[in-house]
This record gives structure tokens, sequence and C-alpha cells, in this order.
């Protein structure tokens, strides 16, 4: 008895295909089983497998075939993660079309297709497009949530308006919307970034000690590599030495040695704060001796 072939096995295989085009050959040819159909999953493998490896044009042919086939109303995620492959590699055209034709094919934008878009628009400069957007989202009467205001802060920080971030940032619970780490992360660096090194100490003060945040290692990472690219490697060892303090010793300090090798003052002193926590950390250890 022949085993009955399931999407969920076809997904698997494209996944962990190579070739994005022999995989695509794999997905054709299954239909061709009797009573075999692609589901939401197979689907979604194929298209982020031909949108990785740039089959842009087979990406949006499997993409036609996908809204005949699939619920309409079940698609956003698919097109939330094509947006965001046009976004990586900077096709913000394509992107921004994906995003503008969901309603013509009978798929309501919600607040996460939003937020993808206008992250897109906020990470190539597109800031006045990106405010646009915004707007029209609150007068569809689509509600903001946490990763709305957060995309918010990160454009008015990259516009250099870093305190107005900050009003953004204290308004929020007013809106029905708690902040988290990531928001506080990125107002932070957008000050370290203007040379407001007072209010971005105090403001990760402030979520370490008064509102209990521990940013997680990548948020975490950002801050460092902010201050690693500014060459202030007193307050990077500061920023660390705050989070040993806390309990936890990131691995996500190796970014600060993205720093001119010609510093090595930096390695010798997160070292020495390191080993003073008594929480020494093998990694970080070799790559002092490598650098000094």
């Amino acid at each position: 008895m022949t085993p009955v072939l399931h999407p969920k096995h076809v997904a698997s295989v494209i996944k962990y295909h190579r070739d994005p085009i022999r995989a695509l050959e794999i997905f054709n040819s299954v239909v061709k089983e009797d009573g075999f159909k692609h589901n939401l999953l197979s689907y979604k493998c194929m298209i982020e497998k031909l949108g990785c490896h740039c089959e842009f044009k087979a990406m949006e042919n499997v993409l036609s075939d996908m809204r005949m086939n699939i619920d309409k109303g079940l698609l956003e995620g698919v097109y939330v993660g094509v947006m965001k492959i046009y976004g990586r590699y900077g096709r913000i055209q394509e992107a921004v079309d994906v995003f503008e034709r969901m309603d013509f094919y009978n798929c309501e934008p919600s607040v996460l297709s939003y937020n993808a878009i206008m992250n897109i628009l906020v990470e190539y400069k597109y800031f006045d497009q990106a405010h646009k957007v915004y707007l029209r989202m609150l007068d569809k009467g689509i509600v903001p949530d946490v990763y709305t205001f957060t995309i918010r802060i990160k454009s008015f920080c990259r516009t250099n308006r870093p305190h107005v971030a900050l009003r953004l940032l204290k308004n929020m619970p007013e809106q029905g919307c708690n902040f988290n780490s990531v928001a506080y992360c990125t107002l932070i660096g957008g000050f370290y970034e203007e040379n407001f090194k007072v209010e971005a100490y105090d403001l990760f003060d402030e979520m370490l000690n008064q509102v209990g945040f521990v940013p997680s290692l990548p948020t975490f990472g950002r801050i460092l590599n902010c201050l690693c690219m500014k060459q202030w490697l007193k307050e990077a060892v500061g920023v660390i030495h705050t989070m040993v303090n806390k309990g936890i010793v990131p691995e996500v300090v190796k970014s600060i040695f993205k720093i001119d090798k010609r510093e090595l003052q930096l390695p010798y002193l997160f070292w020495v704060e390191v080993k003073k926590s008594g929480r020494p950390n093998l990694y970080l250890w070799m790559r002092s001796v490598e650098l000094r």
C-alpha cells in the first residue's frame, strides 16, 4: 500500500532542500498525486524558499496560485512574510505593492501588516511615508500595539528627535499599551546616537531598576553596538557591568570587539569588570587575550 503524501511532508522537503528551483519542481510535481492538495503550510514554505533565494518572479507565481486555492482570509501571515523578504533585499516598492494589494485580494490588513510595512519604510529612511501609513491605520480604526509604538520610537530616533520618542514612550500606558524592553532599548540607543549620554543611562537605569525589564540579548546587543561604534569604552563597560550585577553575563558582549583593534584597552577593561563580578566568561577571556 502506497503511503499517503501529506502537505507537511512536502513542506519539510522544501524547507531543507538547498536548490530553490528543484524544490519548486518537487512542489509542482506532487499535485499530480491522486487527491493531493497543497495547504497553507506548504505554500508558505515554498514562497519563503523562493524569496530567500531571490527567485522573486517564481515566488509571485506561487503566491498567485495560493490565492486561488487557499481561503484569502488566512493569507495575512504569508503577505507579511513576503513584505519582509522584499524589505530584506531592499525592494521597497515591491513590499509596498504587496501591502497595498491585500485589500484587493480580500485580505484585510491588521496591525501586523501595518507594522511590517512601517518598519520596512523606517529601516530605509522613508519616514514620511511610514507616518502616512500610521495615520491610515488610525483612520481605519486599527489599534496600535507595542510594536507599532516601538517602530514610531525608532523613526523619531532616526530623525534626531529622541525627546519626542521619550514622550511617546511615557504616553504608551495612557493609550492602552504597555511598553517592553525593546521599546526602551530602541530609545536608549537613540539617545546614545545623539550624544545624550545622561538621558540614555538614566533611561537604562529606569528600565532595569524601576520598571524591572531585563532586555533580551539581541536588544542589549544593539545598545552595545551603538556604544562600540562611537568608541565609548567606559560607557560600554559600565552598561555591561550593570547587567552583570543583575546576574546576567550576556554572550552578545562579543559585539564589543567590533571596535577598532587598536583600542586594546576595552577588552582588558571588560575582563577586569567581569572578574570583579565573579562571573568570568571563557569566550571573552580568550578574546581579551587575543586582542591584547
